[in-house]
């Protein structure tokens, strides 16, 4: 059985909430959740083609929007019964990679400061991700405070800040750890 492309159902979703552009689309993945669902233009684009081509969306130029005449994309009736229906399916399990879990996984292959390195490289890409995160929150209670999505989009922001700072306080874990134990090997081949 071929896999669903879900992305499909990010963009139905949004569209099935204010007509968008495909910039528009992506602006806003990228303001509300790019910790749980993002998509680039060269993804966001095509998945509107084919949505368009099988009756699921349509569209229409926006000759008032300048220079340049923006596509702009609506949900149609069957775009929103394919939504709705997918909605009520059970959730899928993620398919999970961590590259820096793999790499730790066969950390016995590399130098203990390159170990550390990675961890603190990732440390540091959580902390800005935490920074965004901030940034989402802002944007979440500034554009949606009074809409019906209000609530469940600060849900699917909590469990991101959730998972971000379990990763953070697993970073620390691991550091002292491993600072632990290199510190024992420093002093046992002292005293050898």
């Amino acid at each position: 059985m071929s896999r669903i492309n879900k992305s499909q159902f990010a963009i139905l979703g949004w569209l099935s909430k204010s007509h968008m552009s495909g910039y528009d689309l992506k602006q806003k993945l990228s303001k509300v959740s790019p910790f749980h669902w993002s998509e680039s233009n060269a993804q966001i684009y095509p998945i509107l083609k084919k949505l368009e081509e099988e009756g699921l969306v349509s569209s229409k130029l926006d000759t008032d929007s300048g220079a340049r005449n923006r596509r702009i994309y609506l949900i149609t009736s069957e775009g929103l019964k394919h939504l709705e229906e997918w909605l009520h399916e059970p959730v899928e399990m993620t398919q999970y990679r961590e590259e820096l879990l793999l790499k730790l996984s066969l950390g016995e292959r590399l130098d203990l400061d390159e170990t550390l390195s990675h961890i603190q490289e990732h440390q540091s890409q959580l902390l800005f991700q935490i920074r965004t995160l901030q940034q989402i929150k802002r944007h979440i209670d500034d554009e949606h405070k009074n809409k019906e999505d209000h609530r469940y989009l600060l849900f699917a922001h909590r469990y991101s800040e959730v998972v971000l700072e379990a990763k953070l306080k697993w970073c620390d874990e691991v550091l002292k750890a491993l600072r632990e134990s290199a510190a024992a090997q420093s002093l046992s081949s002292k005293v050898s």
